[in-house]
């Protein structure tokens, strides 16, 4: 069984830095700081049932610097954020967020690590309603969020995911990967928020079909903590290719045994494909998954889940955006989580009158059905805010 003590979330911060610091003496550092400040409205702040509807309105500020080495093979990044929010009408609502997001990497002709770092202490309206953008790169769509809010809680979360290429010869790869994500609350909920924790690992042997084209036979194992132990394991079969330094695609499907201490196993198939392009003014995101992973309501479930992201370069100083995402939660075992379906759409703008200011502002409507309750719910949103941004270049 894994360890279950909680460990500060200072500590988990600080693992990063430390790394980085290594490395310091010998790379050079691009410094990039970002401040932004507006107004933020919601008409349903925790995607209550109709009648108990909380609408908050008042002011949001974020600051936030990316610490990034320049070098052509070892790079860190680190940056480190804060989203502080300000509601007149509801101060009870208000909240302090911390972030800190950081990655290590380091790529010879024939082999390529990657360290990335995720740390979070926020308020569970945050974490529990996810938007178009949490989540990882193709195929890594995210875990954790149960949708509810009984009463008033925070998260600490961390993950950290190494990765490991290796080049056995022009036509075979070699790659190893593991993951281990820890959520801890400040209040225990029965059905909403429960500390839980994951760690998985996977050992691939890689066909290279074409030169840029990969065929991966990917080995899986996991263990689960929520409410009790669940051990898991399987296989999949992946191909991916890349078009170009910033568009690639790919292919999955395989399928887990997963078996909670108490209770039956049972199989689970786990699949995904999607892509992602850019080109000189677009760029496309869409990924769709199946997987199976735990969530704050204390167990474990199926995720079928949709994430859509576009951007568009109107010109050289306004752009549109729009991100969708759409999941169904399901639970592995015949239980008390019912099933559960969410769903979040945004539209947005950037417009960049100077190189170092710019106005943002955005739209988004979300929709949750628990089968349970006796009606779905809704809520709309906006955000209007001024970026600035000191060491932007362009």
């Amino acid at each position: 069984m894994l360890c279950r003590k909680r460990l500060p979330g200072r500590y988990w911060a600080s693992l990063p830095l430390a790394l980085a610091a290594c490395g310091a003496s010998a790379a050079n550092w691009d410094v990039s700081p970002r401040v932004q400040a507006g107004y933020r409205y919601n008409d349903n702040y925790h995607l209550e049932q109709p009648g108990g509807e909380v609408e908050v309105s008042g002011g949001e500020a974020e600051v936030g610097v990316t610490f990034k080495t320049v070098d052509p093979r070892t790079n860190f990044e680190i940056t480190p954020r804060i989203n502080a929010t300000y509601f007149p009408n509801e101060k009870d609502e208000d909240s302090t967020d911390y972030y800190l997001d950081a990655g290590f990497s380091d790529i010879t002709p024939r082999r390529r690590i990657n360290v990335p770092f995720l740390y979070s202490q926020e308020d569970v309206v945050d974490s529990e309603l996810p938007g178009t953008t949490a989540g990882g790169d193709l195929g890594d769509p995210g875990t954790g969020d149960s949708g509810r809010f009984l009463v008033r809680n925070r998260r600490d979360f961390f993950r950290i995911a190494p990765s490991f290429e290796y080049d056995l010869s022009q036509r075979y790869r070699l790659a190893l990967d593991a993951h281990y994500l820890q959520a801890d609350f400040d209040n225990q909920v029965e059905g909403a928020q429960r500390d839980f924790s994951e760690f998985g690992a996977g050992a691939a042997f890689g066909f290279l079909t074409s030169q840029r084209s990969t065929l991966f036979v990917r080995a899986l194992g996991f263990q689960y903590e929520t409410s009790e132990t669940t051990d898991a394991y399987g296989g999949e079969v992946e191909w991916n290719t890349q078009y170009s330094e910033n568009s690639r695609a790919y292919i999955r499907v395989g399928a887990q045994q997963t078996k909670p201490e108490n209770g039956p196993s049972d199989t689970n198939i786990i699949a995904g494909a999607g892509g992602s392009w850019a080109t000189q003014r677009n760029t496309l995101f869409v990924d769709l998954t199946r997987s199976v992973g735990p969530v704050s309501a204390g167990t474990v479930v199926e995720r079928y889940q949709l994430r859509l992201r576009v951007d568009h370069d109107v010109s050289q100083r306004f752009a549109l955006r729009a991100g969708a995402r759409l999941s169904q939660d399901e639970e592995t075992q015949d239980g008390t989580y019912p099933t559960r379906k969410y769903a979040i759409g945004e539209l947005g703008f950037e417009w960049r009158w100077l190189r170092q200011w710019s106005l943002i502002g955005s739209y988004n409507y979300r929709w949750q059905e628990y089968e349970d309750e006796p009606s779905d719910a809704d809520s709309s949103g906006f955000l209007i805010s001024i970026v600035y941004e000191p060491k932007r270049a362009q």
